[in-house]
Order: structure tokens, then sequence, then C-alpha cells
């Protein structure tokens, strides 16, 4: 440890006032304020090792996640074969850009890409829009 006035090297400090602040200093240095402690040997404190311990109770679900039933667990609807394909087609046939379908669909540009692409499958609420504006069928029940 080292003197915090002077800074020099000590093994044994005072703890002293000076000026109002409270000091660790090395018996040279003392003399310049109040002693609060008798000189005191620097100890590196030993670490310990605290294991804290939590009940299992404290790891539940999130209170924000949504647990699902059975029901919504069970998907039965999926994409018709060249479903991207079919809604390419049909957008097209109506004359709407890709842009602007996604605007009615309140969709990003880039998704509807995708699914026409068929890099993705339109999840079930995708789905259901991109069939009510165009309407087509492009989910069917899977058995």
């Amino acid at each position: 440890m080292n003197c915090e006035l002077c800074g020099k090297e000590i093994k044994h400090y005072h703890e002293v006032i000076i000026d109002g602040a409270t000091m660790k200093v090395c018996d040279e240095c003392a003399k310049y304020g109040k002693e609060v402690r008798q000189p005191s040997s620097f100890q590196i404190p030993k670490i310990t090792k605290t294991v804290v311990q939590t009940p299992a109770s404290n790891f539940t679900s999130h209170p924000t996640v949504k647990k699902r039933t059975p029901r919504e667990l069970i998907d039965d609807d999926e994409p018709v074969l060249d479903f991207g394909k079919i809604i390419k087609k049909r957008r097209e046939e109506l004359g709407l850009s890709q842009e602007e379908l996604a605007v009615k669909l309140q969709e990003k540009k880039n998704l509807l890409a995708k699914i026409e692409r068929e890099e993705i499958k339109p999840d079930k609420a995708t789905a259901k829009k991109i069939e009510k504006i165009l309407g087509i069928k492009i989910m069917e029940k899977i058995q």
C-alpha cells in the first residue's frame, strides 16, 4: 500500500484527518493530521466466494409470454404448392406492384418479395390478408 499523501510504499499506516479528509498515511506524514486510528498494518482482504441460492419458484415463465393452447400449437394450414407464383400472377393481373400490395397488406415489400419467391411461408395472419386482398386461396388444410 502507498501513503495517500506522499506516495511512499508503506507496510503500516496511520489513519488521520487532514483538512477534513480521512487519509491513510505513513509515519512521517501522520504529523500533518489528527490521528483517527492507531497505526495498522495493511493486509490484503481475503476474498471469499459467496453462493446465493434462489428458490426454484423464481424461474417461472416470464409474465408477458403468452402461453399457447394446444389448438394453437397444431398448425393444420399450409400454403398450397407454388403459392408464390399464384400470388405474383394475381398481383400482376390486378396491376399492382409489390410495393403497392405491401402497403395494402401493411407489410414490408421485402417480406412480400420473399413470399413470392417462396423463400419464406407467410404466417396465418399475412396469408389471410393476401387471400382477402387478392381474392385467391393460398392456404389449405393438411391431414
